[in-house]
């Protein structure tokens, strides 16, 4: 994220979490979203949020690219989550204040698809 312009901090508010930050001009709104990045033991990426993870990185760099090209006021705020498979990771962060500023949150959810015949 350093390499398109944003700003990162690691260790943000919990020693796995870190936040990636990105302002354009003065004022406007925040835009949050929500990069899950944990996996489960034994498993891995069952649950998907390896997809997750980049889909959140894409809509941060969409974002970026679309304020800057329509000359939008506002910040894009990538928050890296950790611990959703029963650590609660988002509440924690939540608790700390991580989501203080933003005036929405975004986040992918994979669902299974059903195909009916």
């Amino acid at each position: 994220m350093e390499k398109h312009g944003f700003t990162v901090t690691k260790k943000y508010h919990l020693e796995t979490a870190w936040v990636a930050t990105y302002t354009h001009g003065q004022g406007g709104h925040v835009l949050g979203i929500n990069s899950e990045m944990d996996a489960l033991p034994g498993i891995g990426h069952a649950c998907g949020h390896n997809l997750i993870g980049i889909s959140g990185v894409a809509v941060a760099l969409a974002a970026k690219a679309a304020m800057e090209r329509l000359n939008i006021n506002g910040k894009v705020v990538l928050l890296g989550t950790l611990a959703e498979e029963g650590g609660f990771g988002k509440i924690m962060l939540y608790e700390k204040g991580a989501y203080d500023e933003m005036d929405a949150c975004l986040m992918l959810a994979l669902l299974p698809v059903i195909h009916i015949r």
